[in-house]
C-alpha cells in the first residue's frame, strides 16, 4: 500500500516542527509547509529523512490563495497523494482593542482565518477519502483573555467552519476536528512576555507546568489515528487543564 502523506503548515518550528517529527515517527510522509522558518523547515526535513521516512519542504503563505493552491500541486505532484492536513500556520498577537489599527486587523485575519479556510477548502477537494483534517485553535476561545481579540476572534471562526466541514465531509469517512492548545512553550510567546507568560501557563494548569510542543503533537497524532475515527466536528482543549469547563 502506498504511504500516507501529511501536510502540515507552519511546520518549521514549535507545534508545527513537532507534528510533523511525530506523525513521520509514526510512518507518515511528511509535506512541511513553511512561510518564514526556511531553516527551521529543513532542519525538520532533515530529521525526518535521517530517523523516520520521506519528507519535503514547500514555501508558501497561506494568506496568499494562488499559494495555497500552488502547495496542493506541488505536493501532489511530489507525493502522489495526501491524507492528513494539519493546519497549524498562524500568527499571534496582544493588544488592546482600542489601541489596534485595521491594518493589524487584516494581517491576523488573512493568515489565521482566510488563510486556515483556504486550506481547509483544497484539502476537501484534495485530501483521500478517510482521510484527516486537523485545525489548530488557541484556548483564548473560551478564556477570551484581555489584549488578545484579534487572534481570539480569528480562531473562533476556525472553530466555526471547521466543524460544518465534518457535516460536508463525513460521508467520505474524514473527520475534521480542531485542537485548541493552552499555554504552550513555542516561539510565539516571543510577541510578548515569554516569561511572564510562562509562568502564566504553570500556574493557570492544575498539572503545574506550561505545555510543551510535543503534548500538543502527540495529541494531533492520536486524532489522525485510526482509532479516533470516530471523532469529528469537536473542539478538543489540550492544555493542561487550563480551561475545565
Amino acid at each position: 500500500m502506498a504511504k500516507k502523506v501529511a501536510l502540515i503548515t507552519g511546520g518549521g518550528t514549535g507545534i508545527g516542527a513537532a507534528i510533523c517529527k511525530r506523525l513521520a515517527s509514526d510512518g507518515f510522509d511528511i509535506a512541511v509547509a513553511y512561510s518564514r522558518s526556511s531553516d527551521g523547515a529543513e532542519q525538520v526535513c532533515n530529521h525526518i529523512r535521517n530517523e523516520h521516512t520521506k519528507a519535503q519542504i514547500f514555501k508558501a503563505d497561506i494568506a496568499e490563495e494562488s499559494e495555497v493552491r500552488q502547495l496542493f500541486s506541488d505536493a501532489l505532484s511530489h507525493f502522489g497523494r495526501i491524507d492528513v492536513v494539519i493546519n497549524n500556520a498562524g500568527i499571534g498577537h496582544m493588544k488592546p482593542i482600542a489601541e489596534i489599527d485595521m491594518s493589524e486587523y487584516d494581517f491576523i485575519f488573512n493568515t489565521n482565518t482566510r488563510g486556515t479556510f483556504m486550506m481547509c477548502r483544497e484539502a476537501a477537494r484534495n485530501i483521500e477519502d478517510n482521510g484527516r483534517i486537523i485545525n489548530i485553535s488557541t484556548g483564548a476561545t473560551i478564556s477570551n483573555s484581555a489584549n488578545m481579540s484579534l487572534y481570539t476572534a480569528s480562531k473562533i471562526a476556525i472553530e466555526g467552519f471547521t466543524k460544518v466541514l465534518a457535516r460536508e465531509l463525513g460521508a467520505r469517512g474524514i473527520t475534521a476536528n480542531v485542537v485548541s492548545p493552552g499555554m504552550t512553550d513555542t516561539p510565539m510567546l516571543e510577541g510578548g512576555d515569554a516569561d511572564t507568560l510562562r509562568k502564566y501557563g504553570a500556574s493557570a494548569s492544575p498539572m503545574g507546568r506550561c505545555g510543551e510542543s510535543e503534548d500538543i503533537a502527540d495529541a494531533v497524532a492520536a486524532l489522525v489515528s485510526n482509532d479516533c475515527r470516530w471523532i469529528t466536528g469537536q473542539v478538543i482543549g489540550v492544555n493542561g487543564g487550563m480551561t475545565i469547563v
